[in-house]
């Protein structure tokens, strides 16, 4: 999906509009108070609450392509008069809050892969989690033109290049895996839309890897237009036609760094891929993906009881698809008759802990270099004077302990699920953080 400034800008001020009247009112002293948005106070609201639309952003960063329109939303904040009340300084840093608000995931999201490393199992009561005669995957990788924005020094679409080179070449002989693109024609302007919405092209049919046809497949396209990801789901289904559940374990990873953009339903398409005969477990990967796209990537996974991943570079991005090839090098001690011991398990277990520890950790650190910078400009542009730059200053810091003690909650309770079932893992942690 590509997005441009002014896009990015319309965007979040719809979003501004009804978040900013309250915040308004209680500013300027004009009008009754309006109630005080919920901020978190545990860990299963922080987990519960929506992604603000600047999640993943980093405003704090001087080099960012996205920082003067995001000044542009700051600058519609109202003014703070000085002698605003405790009640209209808390709706003030709510709003502000909403705005920055990171994605802060469930446990589940660990226990659901140390569900998938439990592939091969013969207890595994999800057929697509049985080890078969066959191993396939697919990469569906969207060419739309905002996989031109830069990572550091390379674009996303030249990391996520890499990525698959790197992840094809370390694939056990007999593994079979293909590459699908989208949105790799035209370009994203509205005359070219039909021309880039019916562009999915398989560049790499299912074969083992070849480094030379699959440098070349690599080779064909670069980012241009708009994003068709339901018609590529849907083409996905007939590039794996021949591969029955019965005989085939098989893996589609869709990577996508925005929402659908070619009036498709890719939520539906994804619950058809699950009902299909080849049963297929579908990956969803945001690259660097704003709220808005992570809530649909989000929901494509969810319907087809898959897995979903928000990576921010090209490691994230390596250690998504690394889970793949591990889960590919057992399938192969599988039909060796040589399956790992039990220890491995344990060791793979604490690995997702430390994974899901870092990505708090690092939307924590994020979200409060944000909001400061967001402080700082704030009383930059005389909207906010020393009062209530003090009184956010600490705002953001009691957020930052309440979020990284919630870490430590979260990871020490996850050390202890470890020992249990899936399904009891799920249910106590449905009761616990979802209060279902």
């Amino acid at each position: 999906m590509c997005i441009s400034k002014k896009t990015l800008l319309a965007l979040i001020y719809s979003i501004l509009m009804f978040l900013l009247s309250s915040c308004s009112h209680q500013a300027s002293g004009s009008g009754a108070p309006s109630a005080v948005p919920q901020i978190p106070v545990s860990t299963s609201e922080l987990i519960a609450m929506e992604p603000g639309p600047l999640a993943g952003t980093h405003f704090y960063q001087e080099e960012n392509e996205n920082l003067e329109p995001i000044q542009n939303v700051l600058d519609r904040f109202p003014r703070l008069a000085d002698d605003t009340d405790e009640e209209g300084m808390k709706t003030y840093w709510a709003q502000l809050l909403r705005l920055f608000a990171e994605d802060y995931l469930s446990p589940q999201m660990v226990v659901d892969r140390w569900r998938v490393a439990s592939y091969g199992s013969p207890d595994m009561e999800d057929a697509r989690l049985q080890f078969k005669e066959n191993f396939n995957v697919e990469i569906i990788l969207d060419a739309s033109g905002s996989m031109n924005g830069k990572i550091g020094e390379s674009t996303k679409m030249q990391l996520a290049k890499e990525a698959i080179k790197e992840f094809a070449a370390s694939l056990p002989e007999g593994a079979r895996v293909s590459l699908r693109v989208y949105g790799h024609r035209g370009s994203s302007a509205d005359q070219h839309k039909q021309l880039s919405c019916g562009s999915s092209e398989l560049v790499y049919p299912f074969q083992p890897y070849h480094a030379e046809m699959l440098e070349n497949a690599l080779n064909r396209f670069e980012p241009t237009g708009w994003t068709p990801i339901a018609n590529s789901l849907r083409l996905a289904q007939q590039d794996m036609a021949e591969f029955d559940a019965a005989t085939n374990t098989n893996i589609i990873y869709l990577v996508s760094d925005g929402i659908e953009t070619c009036d498709g339903n890719p939520v539906q398409v994804a619950k058809e891929l699950a009902a299909s005969d080849f049963t297929p477990l579908l990956n969803v990967i945001g690259f660097d993906v704003n709220a808005e796209g992570q809530k649909q990537l989000k929901e494509i996974a969810k319907a087809s009881e898959g897995l979903y991943a928000n990576v921010t570079n090209k490691e994230q991005f390596k250690q998504e698809l690394e889970r793949a090839r591990e889960i590919a090098e057992k399938w192969e001690l599988w039909k060796q008759n040589a399956l790992a011991e039990i220890d491995e398990v344990w060791v793979d277990r604490a690995k997702w802990i430390e994974l899901y520890q870092r990505d708090w950790y690092d939307k924590n650190w994020r979200e409060s270099l944000n909001l400061g910078a967001a402080i700082d400009h704030l009383a930059a542009s005389g909207k906010i004077g020393q009062k209530g730059r003090t009184y956010f200053t600490q705002q953001r810091e009691e957020r930052e302990r309440f979020v990284a003690a919630s870490e430590k909650e979260l990871i020490e309770y996850l050390f202890h699920l470890s020992a249990s079932s899936y399904e009891e893992m799920r249910a106590e942690i449905e009761s616990k953080y979802t209060g279902n």
